[in-house]
């Protein structure tokens, strides 16, 4: 995300998303209340919403600040950046740490609130890039592809316990009745499949980037496609150890003064689903690497618990997967790279 600390913003535009509305709450650069006002959630809730802002904020630097709220913020979000607005999204977890202990709430405070957590760190503000359609798309058709997995799972499994466990007359009769929903959620996975398929059939630059990443043992097609989707195609603004840090698998130092040596751990605020598929391609690098398993057995060695090990492995594998994109080579086992050589 590109820093924009060389622009003197003069209005700071709060927008707190709700699915129906949304409010909006404008500060000037002195942190004194514009104005507030409500509008809908919808294509002519926004173009009111950009007249009236504009009759307010006239020809100043502007900048628009709204949580990110996953669908609902999504056609908002689109409508600024087409009509060229400096829009800054930012995670709700970080806004409600950034504004401190606040006493009471309500939708109008918290627009205004948000404005002054942008107002507070106008030197540090991030302008979201703009959206890419092509990867909305895509997280969308793998969230759908997630929860069409899950629910066959959530058939399936029940009736292989059933055949295991039960009597043969319920099984039999459970197997029947579900037949028809297990061949349809089958059939449409393979659909969202072919669908996600042909999206990256069109797209030369995610190919690479995928057939690089999947080169490296353990990770897999859908794994390097979440990974696409988190880092923009890892964008320059990425690197492994930010996408570590964003996954909870980099180590943060914990210590103060000369009393608090905590050693190094990982942060508890990450993105739980990132790790659950970083932790899928750790264990079958563990399995099919002999770097990884030897590395994994080095960590156990120095004392290191199971969990803390896991996480060296998924950090590892992080840097190996940004490695091989960013140098364009396939992963090599036992690579040594020249200065070292």
């Amino acid at each position: 995300m590109s820093q924009n600390c060389a622009i003197n913003y003069g209005f700071f535009v709060g927008i707190d998303m709700s699915k129906q509305k949304f409010d909006v709450g404008i500060l000037d650069a002195n942190g004194e209340k514009v104005s507030h006002k409500v509008f809908k959630n919808n294509c002519l809730g926004f173009e009111d919403f950009l007249v009236w802002t504009k009759a307010l904020v006239a020809d100043e630097q502007t900048i628009f600040v709204m949580e990110h709220t996953g669908l609902y913020s999504r056609l908002l979000w689109f409508f600024l950046q087409d009509n060229s607005c400096s829009l800054w999204m930012e995670s709700g977890f970080e806004v409600k740490r950034g504004i401190g202990l606040a006493k009471g709430k309500n939708d109008k405070t918290d627009s205004y609130r948000i404005a002054e957590y942008a107002l507070n760190r106008r030197h540090k503000i991030k302008i979201t890039p703009d959206y890419d359609e092509d990867l909305v798309l895509l997280h969308d058709l793998l969230s759908n592809r997630n929860r069409l997995v899950t629910d066959l799972s959530r058939l399936q499994t029940p009736l292989s316990e059933m055949k295991k466990y039960g009597n043969k007359r319920s099984y039999e009769t459970l197997v029947k009745v579900n037949t028809s929903a297990i061949k349809g959620l089958k059939s449409s996975i393979k659909e969202v499949e072919e669908a996600i398929n042909e999206l990256v059939r069109t797209k030369d630059e995610w190919q690479k980037n995928i057939e690089l990443a999947s080169s490296v043992i353990g990770v897999g097609k859908w794994a390097c496609l979440w990974i696409l989707v988190y880092t923009r195609n890892f964008s320059k603004e990425f690197n492994s150890r930010k996408f570590a840090s964003m996954a909870g698998v980099a180590p943060f130092e914990s210590s103060s003064g000369s009393s608090i040596r905590n050693g190094s751990h990982n942060s508890h605020f990450s993105h739980k689903f990132l790790k659950g598929i970083l932790h899928t391609a750790a264990m079958a690098a563990i399995r099919f690497n002999p770097e990884i398993k030897e590395y994994k057995e080095r960590k156990k060695k120095e004392g290191k618990k199971g969990f803390l090990v896991m996480n060296n492995v998924k950090n590892k594998i992080v840097h190996q997967i940004f490695a091989v994109v960013r140098s364009g080579e396939l992963f090599k086992i036992n690579y040594k790279h020249h200065m070292a050589a």
